[in-house]
């Protein structure tokens, strides 16, 4: 179990919302308005903690951001703590100043129990998603009532500010890698953005412009709770396809395709956090999907990654052996900085009776065998495809990855595979995470606040030996549309051109 995802806001409350209880919301709640304050000198001894760890267990905290910077934004930092402060504000503030290494598994993870317990309680959002492409800013999705905003249309300003502009604050809370990575990381999280910055607000003035027009038009958009969104997304979306509506789905396409959405490589089905690395359930799905399009005799399969936030190895292997003719790792190697911070976090996977998994005792070992601080390519082990009766290689059916901006983390590792090792063709457009990354993220507690920090303790060179900080590029350039329907038509499309 190698390699974590990147939390997107959407997948980060669809995993921590089963495993959160209500005494947790209840918790947050009781937080926030009882206001739990922790003095200076406890914010401080936190904040010395953090930095002194990232750089501990980090593989390198300095790569995009030098230290000689880092270090004053460190005393800069440093000296604001001279008062008390709230869970919450504590977060924000630690959340930025870990933000500035601009490394995706370098983070503070996003106050999710605070927001849901403000969602819970009817918190009031603006109703509006976005697409960020340099400086163009348009309406991705929209969750309210006024008939003039549609998705596609033009987002010049917010409160009567640049958008760029207004959203810089806002991605201050956010670690990316890099610029195209970190605007697609805030266009779904705007929402949530906003709540964690501004606080509830009651409106937000919009300044919008539709394609083609050179008159833009203003809106005094009210914020909505999620009842009221939801309501709007009732009245205005056509009835979903029961299946397609599945995290996790397949289905034959017009032309003999066979489409499987894999959905996050992790147990989304999962009750408790031990449960989340649980791999039967989707080992099982895999098998049934890839069984249904064999015996539909289908002459293709497009796995589609799109909007997909990764997971781990152990999840994705069992589905690209299903079509891989030869061994195969995710990395070509796997650097991995030795220190007892991450020994520490591997054992506690342990589990407290019956035998840890391999990698878990292989990294125990590991840490146990080397020098705190140096640097060691980790023994990577093959993954081998499976025997000839789920094995479609030998087969004429051919596959094809799908990938996206928001294919992240171990999905692009995936398209990665599929493409060094030949085993697919990669279509859609670029992924905005990268192939050779920093990751294997683990995390370390703060010892007052609690707050979780995580960081990369490896660097993940991609299997061809690329070591440039750059995306999957697909095989056939392919961009669809946003609607799924429609996004469907044009895969379909495509393959009856090349079937």
């Amino acid at each position: 179990m190698l390699r974590r995802f990147i939390n997107t806001l959407p997948v980060l409350l669809a995993v921590t919302g089963l495993l959160l209880t209500s005494a947790d919301y209840a918790q947050a709640a009781a937080d926030n308005t009882a206001a739990k304050l922790y003095s200076s000198e406890q914010l401080q001894q936190d904040f010395q903690q953090l930095y002194r760890d990232l750089q501990r267990g980090s593989y390198n905290l300095f790569a995009h951001y030098p230290k000689p910077a880092y270090d004053q934004q460190y005393k800069d930092y440093l000296a604001q703590l001279n008062k008390p402060m709230s869970q919450l504000q504590a977060q924000k503030h630690f959340m930025q100043f870990v933000a500035l290494a601009n490394i995706a598994h370098t983070r503070i993870d996003f106050p999710v129990a605070s927001y849901r317990a403000f969602i819970e309680a009817d918190g009031k959002t603006l109703p509006l998603s976005l697409n960020i492409n340099g400086d163009e800013v348009t309406v991705a999705e929209y969750y309210g009532a006024d008939p003039r905003v549609q998705p596609g249309q033009r987002v010049l300003s917010i409160n009567g500010i640049a958008i760029r502009q207004f959203l810089q604050p806002l991605q201050a809370y956010l670690a990316a890698d890099n610029a195209t990575l970190l605007d697609g990381l805030t266009g779904g999280q705007l929402a949530p953005l906003l709540w964690l910055h501004h606080g509830e607000q009651s409106a937000y003035s919009l300044t919008l412009q539709q394609p083609g027009s050179a008159a833009p038009y203003q809106l005094q958009q009210a914020t909505l709770s999620q009842a009221e969104q939801a309501q709007h997304i009732a009245a205005n979306s056509p009835p979903d396809n029961a299946a397609s509506s599945e995290p996790r789905h397949y289905q034959i396409l017009a032309g003999n395709i066979g489409y499987l959405q894999p959905g996050p490589f992790y147990n989304i089905y999962a009750t408790t956090d031990a449960e989340v690395w649980d791999t039967t359930e989707f080992h099982a799905f895999i098998d049934q999907a890839f069984a249904a399009f064999v015996a539909a005799k289908v002459n293709s399969i497009v796995i589609d990654l799109r909007d997909n936030p990764g997971g781990t190895n152990s999840f994705s292997d069992h589905m690209l052996a299903w079509f891989a003719d030869k061994p195969f790792r995710f990395a070509s190697d796997f650097r991995v900085k030795v220190s007892n911070l991450s020994r520490v976090a591997n054992q506690a996977r342990m589990p407290e009776q019956g035998e840890p998994d391999a990698i878990t005792m292989q990294l125990e070992q590991f840490y146990r065998d080397n020098e705190e601080g140096t640097v060691i390519s980790f023994p990577l082990q093959n993954s081998q495809p499976h025997s000839a009766e789920r094995n479609i290689a030998a087969s004429d059916i051919k596959v094809f990855v799908l990938t996206g901006p928001h294919s992240y983390s171990n999905a692009v590792s995936v398209a990665a595979i599929a493409q060094d090792y030949n085993f697919a063709t990669v279509i859609g457009e670029p992924t905005a995470d990268l192939a050779t990354t920093y990751g294997a993220m683990e995390t370390f507690s703060l010892n007052h606040t609690g707050i979780v920090v995580g960081y990369p303790k490896a660097l993940i060179i991609r299997p061809n030996g690329d070591t440039r900080p750059a995306g999957v590029i697909p095989d056939v350039q392919l961009p669809l549309a946003a609607n799924d329907e429609v996004a469907l038509q044009q895969i379909v499309s495509y393959l009856q051109t090349v079937n």
